[in-house]
């Protein structure tokens, strides 16, 4: 089995909203993602999907860590920590001549670098982008318009 690495941003704005744009190859509303580039870092790629498709510019927060590298930065620096990781099931896709597969996902929070920012969907990824309260989330159907585990971890957030 293939493994790819992804990275995944929960956009929460300061009204406690997300945003999330559905998804038009998977047919649910998801956050922005995806895979992770060469020479990237989770955390880089999480950003750059967040640019890609909804075209707002972000800062990821990760949890808080010790820095190991205080004393010593020239050895290196700290990556931010996801607040999960992930290993998900992909199944083939004949129109993207894809076999079944798995994604290694870094899930992020993120904030908006600045508010007044407009959202611009990328038509490509996505039918339809919007901001989303909790009870709006609870109201998603898990069989049809969101999976289960995007659920749980944006109502873990709001």
């Amino acid at each position: 089995m293939h493994r790819h690495f992804t990275a995944t941003a929960f956009l929460i704005d300061k009204k406690k909203r997300t945003l999330l744009l559905f998804h038009k190859r998977l047919q649910r509303w998801m956050p922005p993602g995806g895979h992770v580039g060469e020479n990237e870092t989770p955390e880089e790629a999480a950003k750059r999907e967040c640019k890609e498709e909804t075209g707002l510019d972000v800062d990821i927060i990760g949890d808080s860590s010790a820095d190991l590298f205080l004393r010593n930065p020239e050895e290196g620096r700290m990556l931010k920590k996801p607040i999960a990781m992930l290993l998900e099931n992909i199944p083939a896709s004949a129109e993207r001549n894809e076999e079944a597969h798995e994604h290694m996902d870094f899930l992020y929070i993120a904030k908006l670098l600045h508010e007044d920012q407009a959202v611009i969907l990328a038509e490509e990824e996505g039918r339809e982008i919007r901001w989303f309260t909790r009870s709006e989330i609870e109201a998603l159907d898990t069989e049809t318009e969101i999976f289960a585990n995007v659920r749980m971890y944006i109502l873990s957030l709001l």
